[in-house]
């Protein structure tokens, strides 16, 4: 992958998603996109408002990092109520690392790590940061909304492309088993149009 092509927009479109910023966001929303080195990339988004809010997780079953170009790849999904306090929660630990990242004038470039790059829409406006989370708020904002989104989710592959992420901000969570992919069979009908017809009839019938 040409590192120039690597953007937070190439990442969510190979999700499936339309942006990294999506234009049909109301306020509030929050986003956080993973980008491990060394896992496939995780996107965690929350909705609000606030006494209604919704988690939504989309992780991709291979790195897009390691493809040749820019793809659209298979991913996991899931979606699931936020109770209240951990949605406030959340926002005070976006804008908690917000801060960190504006008030420091230290750069720093991580070669094995987890780059993060994140988002905040409000009533007032957008705010958005992307940096690599070695500074103690910013480490904090990723493994609190990571965890967060482990403990939310019920999908065993989201879950543990959680837990991948986690690794590179401090957490130890469990792998879980992940049931295998069932295997497809197709089936071909095959006599005049007349028959074919009367066949399928009688189908959804039963």
């Amino acid at each position: 992958m040409n590192p120039a092509h690597y953007t937070p927009d190439a990442i969510c479109h190979s999700m499936g998603l339309p942006a990294f910023i999506e234009p049909e966001w109301s306020p509030p929303t929050l986003r956080l996109l993973l980008k491990p080195s060394f896992d496939p990339e995780v996107c965690i988004t929350l909705a609000g408002p606030a006494d209604n809010a919704q988690l939504s997780v989309v992780a991709l079953t291979e790195m897009l990092w390691r493809q040749p170009g820019l793809c659209v790849l298979a991913a996991r999904r899931e979606r699931a109520d936020l109770p209240a306090p951990l949605f406030d929660q959340a926002i005070a630990g976006f804008d908690g690392a917000l801060a960190a990242d504006r008030l420091s004038d230290e750069r720093m470039m991580c070669l094995d790590g987890m780059p993060v790059a994140a988002c905040l829409l409000t009533g007032v406006g957008l705010e958005q940061f992307a940096c690599s989370p070695y500074r103690p708020e910013v480490s904090e904002f990723v493994a609190s909304l990571t965890l967060m989104a482990w403990e939310n989710c019920r999908t065993a592959g989201v879950r543990n492309a959680l837990a991948a992420c986690g690794r590179y901000v401090g957490l130890d969570l469990p792998q879980e088993p992940v049931p295998p992919t069932p295997e497809l069979a197709c089936v071909a009908v095959i006599g005049t149009p007349d028959a074919r017809a009367e066949f399928f009839g009688q189908l959804q019938q039963r």
